[in-house]
């Protein structure tokens, strides 16, 4: 028999995920009045000193590696775009895999999820020149690591979308795939391969079991049948 489907429900914007949300906007805020200062001199660089903190494959190698973590907390200073889908990445994703994880697994799966795509991007770097020096930057590995890991543990329960569309949480996941893949083919850009990375990490994070509880150790317990075992009473 089918289990049911789930009419899916706007979740509970964390506290931790709020938090997260305000630190990323106000950086982004932050690159946006720095990018429309004025300068007298050549055209600034649009994202000021945050430049030391976006990707670029040939600056890892030389003895950059902050880089592959920090692209994640810088986004396109000239649009709002980027940083508002993040935002709402974090609200429907990020607050249910936190109450699914715990804020100290989704964190640590957030920061694993955006190295490892860092790493990609600089192996496909090494491959594909234009890659070599090209920026990339962008929460996109961390929410798409956790859009994937939230159909990965939805596993094969029914969801219906705003009623439009009823899709398994494993069908979700694919189509998600489907269209990142899409994307990267149109763009063939090093942020593609950011969001493709992230979401391959979030399939395999989202497909880990967590431990299990440790059973707390104590003395076991005799059942006798009949009445009580004159070896426990007092001498």
């Amino acid at each position: 028999m089918n289990e049911p489907s789930v009419q899916i429900a706007v979740p509970a914007f964390s506290r931790a995920m709020k938090a997260l949300s305000v630190l990323l906007v106000g950086v982004w805020l932050v690159e946006a009045l720095v990018s429309r200062t004025p300068d007298a001199g050549a055209a600034p660089d649009p994202m000021g000193p945050f430049t030391a903190l976006v990707l670029v494959p040939s600056r890892v190698v030389h003895l950059e590696p902050w880089r592959l973590l920090t692209h994640g907390l810088v986004h396109d200073p000239a649009g709002v775009q980027s940083i508002a889908f993040t935002v709402i990445a974090l609200w429907l994703f990020g607050s249910p895999m936190e109450s699914r994880w715990g804020l100290r697994r989704t964190l640590v799966s957030m920061a694993v999820a955006t190295v490892f795509s860092g790493l990609v991007v600089v192996a496909v770097g090494a491959l594909f020149a234009p890659f070599w020096t090209q920026r990339a930057y962008g929460a996109v590995a961390a929410t798409a690591m956790l859009t994937a890991a939230w159909g990965m543990t939805e596993g094969s329960r029914p969801t219906s979308f705003m009623g439009l569309v009823t899709l398994t949480g494993r069908q979700f996941t694919a189509l998600f795939g489907g269209i990142l893949a899409l994307g990267f083919l149109a763009a063939r850009s090093p942020g593609a391969v950011l969001s493709l990375a992230g979401f391959l990490a979030g399939v395999v994070l989202g497909n880990t079991r967590a431990p299990r509880a440790r059973r707390e150790s104590g003395p076991k317990l005799r059942v006798i049948r009949g009445g009580v075992d004159p070896r426990d009473l007092p001498n």
